[in-house]
């Protein structure tokens, strides 16, 4: 099976010898090989929505070919899940007599209090939880009606009790040192009762602000346009207009786009968040639109990893392509900014669709002993680190190869923990990049590997899963992809290890319940398609071993 594909797929002899083992797992094969495919078929016609179809070759065995979208790419796409800080800035746009233009934000807001009295994500995170909480009170409370008290002052409780807790986050979100302080201030400016006294990043805010100059502040080209909104009442309206994209947004952010709607009334911006609005349906707003690129470099990379080669990359890969810049490619095909990350996941989609990637692109990236997401970044991304050196191993003309594999070894091993996991600034969870270094270390370092993998295999939990607080469907799906590779690549494992976690990942296939948000933006989210994604890919990589494995069995 996919043997006329990604060497990285084939299967050894070790593992049909470490299946025979659990033969009580599989006591009919023919059933077996039924089973597999009903749950590859069913994943994939499921998946994102879009209705990727399976088809049968002749003699009963899988393969990819005959796998198609039944539906163009379409550009400006890209769901993340909705989130309360940028619903409640969205709720603040009011029209000339002070009624909310946006009311179903409103509705969202008093529908979605925690009983804790805070608004944010599942997942807890107090950075995510505060930013949340004060912005949905100051939307609240600039309503100004009688019946939101008692949600007002559940949230101001919250505030008070959970404000010093901010340390206990192992680290901030994008813009936090900006937007928290520019908040407080808006809050104690519209009378909110909330513990003033404590200042928030008040020497960052600072220091932050005295290194940008101002007219950088309003430019598309700069990453802190994405916060524009922590400008509050200081904003220069004369130079506003400059921070507008094409699209109507302000840097693809909805917060910062409603934060422009407030002092403009321009139609374009309006016009921006009705979409948003229209896409999520519920009176929630995304915290990012549009993501295309990112969602279509990361997913079909996800199903890559799996061997899944699908007729619709050419038409993907065209898109991907068409927005390369020579800078690369950033996360939305409306905004002019690029990072290290989205052109060297999308630079490896590509190249392995033998489309003519620039070699050199990431040089703009390149900082001596590891690459910059962004111009200017003060802590290096442990994750776009990985995928630069997952592009370097699979691009054999990458400028000095050799040199450049071995100073991000060394840099991850520097960086990595005693235990054998890695923590990373664009996601909560260690199992994120620490199963993203596994694919290039397979190759390149193998004993890295090893002590990555022994890691992820030692913190499975009772239950299955992989991650704290009994686990996240999301979190297995990044250790069984990491533990299926290394077992294809390096030494097999016990399967019956990830067996027992395939009706966790399995489970949201046919499941409408939402993913726990553990993707780092302002605030937490989760990108719906590319996390269905790498489950859709773990699901695969483990049946389509066990499906290998009963082809082969003589019965």
């Amino acid at each position: 099976m996919f043997s006329h594909l990604d060497p990285a797929f084939q299967v050894d002899r070790n593992l049909y010898e470490n299946f025979t083992k659990n033969r009580n797992l599989y006591k009919d094969p023919r059933k077996e090989r039924k089973r597999v495919f009903e749950t590859v078929k069913c994943a994939l016609v499921s998946f994102c929505g879009i209705g990727w179809l399976c088809s049968l070759a002749k003699g009963g065995t899988m393969k990819t070919m005959g796998w198609k979208l039944p539906r163009p790419v379409h550009p400006n796409e890209g769901r993340t899940s909705g989130a309360a800080y940028d619903t409640a800035w969205t709720a603040r746009v009011t029209d000339e007599n002070g009624n909310p233009l946006f009311p179903e934000c409103v509705q969202w807001l008093l529908e979605n209090q925690k009983p804790d009295g805070s608004w944010g994500g599942q997942t807890v995170n107090y950075h995510d939880r505060l930013l949340s909480t004060v912005a949905a009170l100051i939307a609240l409370k600039e309503v100004d009606r009688r019946p939101y008290s008692a949600y007002i002052k559940k949230g101001e409780t919250y505030i008070w009790e959970t404000l010093k807790k901010l340390e206990l986050d192992r680290c901030r979100l994008i813009g936090s040192e900006l937007l928290l302080p520019s908040l407080m201030n808006q809050a104690e400016s519209v009378g909110l009762h909330l513990p003033y006294p404590i200042k928030v990043y008040k020497r960052e805010y600072q220091l932050k602000l005295e290194k940008a100059d101002e007219s950088v502040w309003y430019s598309p080209l700069a990453t802190l346009s994405f916060s524009l909104e922590f400008l509050g009442d200081n904003v220069n309206t004369e130079h506003l207009a400059r921070a507008q994209l094409k699209n109507g947004s302000v840097a693809a952010s909805p917060a910062a786009t409603a934060f422009f709607l407030k002092h403009t009334r321009d139609v374009k911006a309006f016009e921006y968040l009705r979409t948003v609005l229209s896409i999520t349906g519920d009176g929630s707003v995304m915290t990012v639109y549009p993501v295309d690129v990112f969602e279509y470099g990361w997913t079909v990379y996800n199903l890559m990893l799996a061997g899944l080669y699908l007729k619709q990359y050419t038409e993907i890969c065209d898109f991907l392509f068409n927005q390369l810049k020579p800078t690369g490619v950033g996360p939305s095909s409306k905004s002019p900014l690029t990072d290290a990350d989205d052109t060297a996941v999308v630079s490896n989609v590509l190249y392995r669709m033998q489309y003519p990637v620039d070699s050199w692109v990431l040089n703009t990236y390149d900082a001596g002993a590891h690459y910059l997401t962004f111009d200017f970044e003060l802590d290096p991304s442990l994750s776009t680190n990985i995928h630069v050196l997952d592009f370097v191993r699979s691009c054999p003309e990458f400028p000095e190869k050799e040199e450049v594999s071995e100073q991000l070894v060394q840099f991850l091993r520097k960086h990595m923990h005693s235990r054998g996991f890695w923590l990373d600034k664009w996601h909560i969870s260690p199992y994120y990049p620490t199963s993203h270094a596994v694919f290039p270390l397979c190759s390149i370092d193998p004993s890295l590997a090893e002590k990555a993998v022994s890691w992820i295999g030692e913190t499975q939990n009772e239950n299955g899963t992989w991650g704290v607080n009994g686990g996240t469907r999301e979190e297995t799906a990044y250790a069984v992809q990491a533990l299926m590779y290394y077992h294809q690549n390096v030494e097999s494992i016990d399967i019956s290890q990830v067996s027992k976690a395939l009706p966790h990942v399995g489970s949201l296939l046919f499941s409408s319940s939402t993913v726990p948000e553990q993707w780092i933006g302002k605030v937490l989210y989760t990108p719906m398609n590319v996390v269905f994604s790498s489950m859709v890919s773990a699901s695969v990589m483990y049946n389509a071993t066990v499906w290998n494995l009963c082809s082969g069995w003589s019965v």
